[in-house]
């Protein structure tokens, strides 16, 4: 007991003298430069959802989404660009380039944290504050609020981190992701892309664990329309060709 209490204390102390409760709390502000389509951002924690607008500032506690056939450019701090497709949710905290360490002591603190002393029986279970934006309040329309469509919606953000090269962030939200909808049935989308952001940051073993999650899982839904068998075609590549 008083040994895995020393393991997370020391974990923990790691984690903050690497800059890792920065993950959790700095980002920066962005400006939405383009739009085409049905943007709207949220503010902080509120439960509204106002229409974007170019010009408009966002800072690290807002939130931006786009819906179908929307898109979106924000220009960031120092000048990088980062654009959106439709149907897509982003939180601009999740802007914040992290490193690789940082990235896996912040991983390694969440499975810590998630163990239970011996003589726990039952754990209360916490969920994510933004899980509930705009799920209860129906004054404007915001993500979707069936659990399916929200998922794809902060999936298509992660794609959207993986596709402009945010690797170390792309993986943190995947993972948050797959924490948040653990009975997840997607067909292996979001460990396919977790995958290819592993593969990026040569992470060969665990990129080869989700591409095999990637197998199972589709194999296992029997998934067989043409998107999903695609996936299918090129996780079993990739594992073929990470095992040479």
């Amino acid at each position: 007991m008083k040994s895995a209490n020393l393991v997370k204390r020391l974990l923990v102390a790691l984690f903050i003298l690497a800059g890792g409760w920065e993950v959790g709390r700095a980002a920066p502000a962005a400006k939405i430069i383009s739009l085409n389509g049905e943007v709207k951002i949220r503010r902080g924690v509120e439960e509204t959802w106002q229409p974007a607008a170019v010009g408009m500032l966002l800072e690290s506690v807002d939130t931006i989404l786009t819906f179908e056939n929307a898109a979106a450019v924000l220009e960031l701090n120092e000048g990088a660009t980062f654009r959106l497709s439709g149907n897509t949710l982003l939180e601009m905290l999740d802007l914040r380039k992290i490193t690789e360490r940082e990235l896996f002591l912040h991983l390694m603190s969440q499975k810590i944290s998630k163990i239970p002393p011996a003589d726990e029986k039952t754990r209360l279970r916490i969920g994510n504050v933004s899980s509930v934006h705009g799920e209860q309040k129906k004054t404007s329309r915001g993500p979707g609020s069936d659990s399916g469509e929200r998922r794809q919606q902060e999936t298509n953000g992660a794609k959207a981190l993986l596709a402009q090269q945010y690797h170390p962030n792309a993986i943190l939200k995947l993972h948050q992701i797959l924490a948040k909808y653990p009975n997840v049935n997607d067909c292996g989308e979001i460990q396919f892309y977790l995958g290819q952001a592993l593969e990026a940051i040569n992470r060969p073993g665990q990129a080869l664990d989700a591409y095999q999650a990637v197998i199972e899982q589709s194999r296992a839904a029997k998934c067989d329309d043409a998107v999903a068998t695609q996936r299918l075609q090129a996780a079993q590549q990739n594992k073929k060709s990470l095992q040479k």
